[in-house]
Order: C-alpha cells, then structure tokens, then sequence
C-alpha cells in the first residue's frame, strides 16, 4: 500500500459549501473502512511489544449504561435494553437463554459506521449512494466491514481531563469547551508519548467519571441534556487544524468517554469530526470506558496499550457496541 497523501493535499471539490478535503479514493474507490486501512499487519505485529504485564482492561461500559441511569428520554430516541431471561425446566435439564428488548447498538460504549454520517453535498463516505445503506450482504461501509478489516494495534491515551487539572486549564465536561489540536498534543508531550501511524486514540475527557460520580438519576439526566436540552458536551475541536493532526499523525481511529468525542454542538457545513467520518472515512468510538486504564497510566507513568476491538458481524450494521479491550 502507498503512503496516504498528507493532508494539505488532499482534494477539495470546487463549489464545495464547506471548502474541506475528500479522502476518497486514497485507498481505492471500493474501500469501505476510511482511516483503519491504517491498521496494517506491521502495525499489529509492531504494537505486540505494548504487552509486558498481561494486565487486562475492559473498556466497555454495561450495556444500561448511560441510558438506563438517567430519567426517561435522555436521548431523543436510543435508551437501555431490556434483558428478558427466559427459563426451562425440566427433569435432568436446567436451562436459561436470554434475549435484548430495545437494544440500540449506538446506546452505550459504541463504534460510529462509516454508513452513521453522511456529507450533505456529497454524500457517505468514498462515493457510496444512500441505496447502498442497508441491512444485508449488499450494504456499504457497515460495521461489519470494519470488523472484517480488524480494529487492533497500539492505542495511545491522551488522559485530558488530568492534564488540564494538572495545568490549571479552566475545563468542566460539560459547557461545550475545546480541546484543540494543539492542546492534545500538549497533553501527549507532558505524557511522554508520541503518536504513530495506525494508533487508536483514546481521548479521556472527565465526562464519564463526572457521570458516575453524580448523585441521582437527575443529575446523570443533566449530564446528557445539558442545560435546557443544549447537550453543551466539551471534547475535541471538530475543525480543520484537528482534521489535519488526526490525519497527518495517521491515526486509525478515535474513541473518547464521552457521547460525542467532539465538542457539541455541531452545526450544517461547518467542520466536525462527525463530518469527517464521511469525508475522511474516520472511524469514531464513543463512551468508552478508560477510567481504569487511566488511573493505572496516572500510576505507572505509561500511556500505550494493545488495544483489540470486535464490533457485531451485522451486515450493513450503522453502529456497533464497542466490544474492545486493552492489554499491557
């Protein structure tokens, strides 16, 4: 495979409202997975060094989380799945089987599909028609494509919300505040680490540990709403600069522990992360769970894990629960 055009020379179409780059084609005009074609064989082999310990991390929240801890209509329509336990008995056989109620595959610790997000003008991401955005063995960019490809390799953790407590940066979870290119790579610096083509970024904001450390269900409500319904989340800055580092560092993926990884909200034609993933074909994980890992690199001065990930083997699957794990 070539090296990826930097991003300064990427494409623009002319009459463009947006005036951003289009990735499509960079890795054929039938991809279908965007910036995990960064994720390499040499990439996974490579980060096989990240396991020393053995240690594991689970990074998956419980699938009622955060919806199921909130008051009714958290979202406007995704809420927790309802678990039925079905019971047989019989003489010399005991057995349970269960099922899901309501389970929406975005609700919790979730990967984005590159079919989740589509430019207005142009379309999803690498030229696919919305007809193509289906259930089943015809589909284009679902899940199941990344899951094919494989998300695995090194992952890099970019632990924000103490590096800015640390600094004294003015930072809350909530309040729509910015975190831009510049202020992550800060962060990675006073880290110690450094980022390499194929990395999952894993981008710790505060907004989880703020929402278990809430004291009702009202308060967790709050911390999804925002104040009057304005979901005023603080993440990473949605604009150009951001494109161009994640890009240009080669990340393959970005997961964060918030709902929306950027901050929100975002508004038609201008620049977000959102719209990126049909863009830039970039691949997003919101929710996740890096309160653990993030605590041990606070103890233990170190950033890097192998990180693995297997979302659902749904054909055509818009999202998927997050299914991933870190190793040291």
């Amino acid at each position: 495979m070539t090296e990826p055009p930097r991003y300064d020379d990427l494409p623009r179409p002319s009459d463009d409202p947006t005036g951003l780059p289009l990735s499509w084609g960079v890795w054929g005009a039938n991809d279908q997975v965007g910036t995990l074609n960064r994720i390499t064989e040499a990439t996974v082999a490579a980060a096989r060094e990240e396991i020393r310990t053995g240690r594991r991390f689970n990074l998956n929240l419980p699938l009622d989380e955060p919806f199921g801890l909130t008051l009714e209509g958290a979202h406007r329509r995704r809420a927790a799945p309802s678990p039925v336990m079905v019971k047989e008995e019989h003489p010399g056989r005991v057995t349970r089987d269960d099922r899901l109620d309501g389970f929406w595959l975005q609700a919790s610790t979730q990967w984005d599909g590159l079919s989740h997000f589509a430019d207005p003008t142009h379309g999803f991401y690498n030229n696919a028609p919305l007809s193509s955005i289906v259930h089943g063995a015809d589909s284009r960019n679902g899940i199941d494509k990344a899951l094919a490809h494989g998300i695995a390799g090194r992952c890099v953790l970019a632990d924000l919300a103490r590096h800015f407590e640390r600094s004294g940066r003015d930072w809350t979870p909530m309040g729509g505040k910015r975190a831009t290119a510049e202020d992550v790579a800060a962060c990675l610096d006073a880290q110690g680490v450094s980022l390499r083509p194929g990395d999952i970024l894993q981008v710790r904001t505060g907004w989880l540990e703020a929402f278990r450390a809430a004291p009702d269900a009202a308060a967790r409500h709050w911390l999804i709403q925002g104040e009057n319904g304005a979901r005023d989340y603080s993440g990473l800055d949605g604009n150009e600069p951001m494109w161009r580092f994640l890009w240009d560092a080669g990340v393959a993926a970005v997961a964060a522990d918030n709902p929306t990884v950027e901050v929100w909200p975002i508004f038609p034609w201008k620049p977000a992360l959102h719209l990126a993933i049909a863009r830039l074909g970039l691949c997003l994980g919101e929710f996740f769970d890096f309160e653990a890992l993030a605590a041990d690199s606070a103890a233990n001065r170190r950033y890097t894990a192998f990180m693995t990930a297997a979302p659902l083997n749904l054909r055509g699957g818009i999202g998927s629960p997050g299914n991933a794990l870190a190793i040291r």
